[in-house]
């Protein structure tokens, strides 16, 4: 079952176009939007090395690092249980592939 989250668009750089991750049983979608086009990267539960999750009072960021070498994925302005439900169903998802 697929789950979509969203950035508050009250949060710095989202107002016009809020970032998305989407938790999925084949790994972690992330889509930033921009005024032309998107950045879509896919990112399987095995090439997640680590999770950071900071959050405030209302609204949390994740950064998630992968296993590839690749640039971490930074996601910010999410609600703060939205995020931890993120943190969770990547931990979740990973004890299922061991």
């Amino acid at each position: 079952m697929n789950k979509r989250y969203a950035s508050s668009r009250l949060t710095s750089g989202n107002f016009l176009f809020p970032d998305e991750v989407t938790v999925a049983e084949d790994g972690i979608h992330f889509v930033k939007r921009r005024i032309f086009g998107s950045d879509e990267e896919i990112i399987s539960y095995g090439k997640i090395a680590s999770v950071k999750l900071n959050s405030g009072i209302f609204f949390a960021d994740i950064t998630v690092e992968t296993t590839g070498g690749s640039q971490p994925i930074f996601i910010n302005g999410l609600m703060k249980g939205g995020a931890q439900e993120i943190k969770d169903a990547i931990r979740y998802y990973q004890g299922q592939e061991e």
